[in-house]
């Protein structure tokens, strides 16, 4: 595995995850089962087809949020400002984007536990690569998804999963926690 630092708040792990890794995870999601993706709103939670119009499954499971954190700590933002990082949210968001779908520019939420503990960073895996487009935009930076990288960056980051123009692109993303520690 090696780090990339491509912006103070942008990283990219190469091989974070094997080939088989990813695939087993692709064929965990579609057993669950994938639903149009909801965006929330000022009334809730909504499929609104004009910002995004790709598919989720929502999967909580304590113990996969330890094992990746474990692998991914040294190379995770430990601090920020009076906040250290203290593991992954254990709710996990897979997506996929079939040719022609997106998720046009947007801030991701800070996932909010209590008073003292919310999420600051995306953690993305990306689990293929037999696709076309699909990649994370930024700004001014392009990320090209590889089967096995992670991505991180801070939330607060406009950005954008280009449409996909051929194939099907499978993503899985989570949280990096944070905890005040005065």
């Amino acid at each position: 595995m090696q780090l990339n630092k491509l912006t103070d708040t942008i990283f990219t792990i190469d091989d974070f995850w094997t080939r088989q890794e990813c695939e087993d995870f692709i064929s965990k999601s579609e057993a669950i089962g994938y639903e149009p993706a909801t965006v929330d709103t000022e009334k809730g939670q909504k499929i609104v087809e004009a910002v995004r119009n790709n598919y989720r499954v929502i999967y909580t499971d304590i113990v996969l949020a330890d094992n990746i954190w474990r692998k991914l700590k040294p190379f995770a933002p430990s601090q920020i400002g009076n906040s250290k990082a203290v593991g992954l949210n254990e709710l996990f968001r897979f997506y996929k984007y079939q040719a022609g779908q997106e998720f046009k520019k947007h801030r991701d939420q800070s996932f909010i536990r209590d008073e003292v503990e919310a999420s600051y960073f995306t953690f993305m895996i990306y689990l293929n690569n037999d696709y076309e487009g699909g990649e994370t935009t930024f700004n001014s930076l392009t990320i090209q998804p590889i089967q096995g990288s992670a991505l991180i960056f801070l939330h607060d980051l406009e950005h954008e999963g280009s449409s996909v123009r051929r194939g099907i692109k499978y993503v899985l993303r989570t949280d990096i926690m944070f905890r005040l520690t005065d």
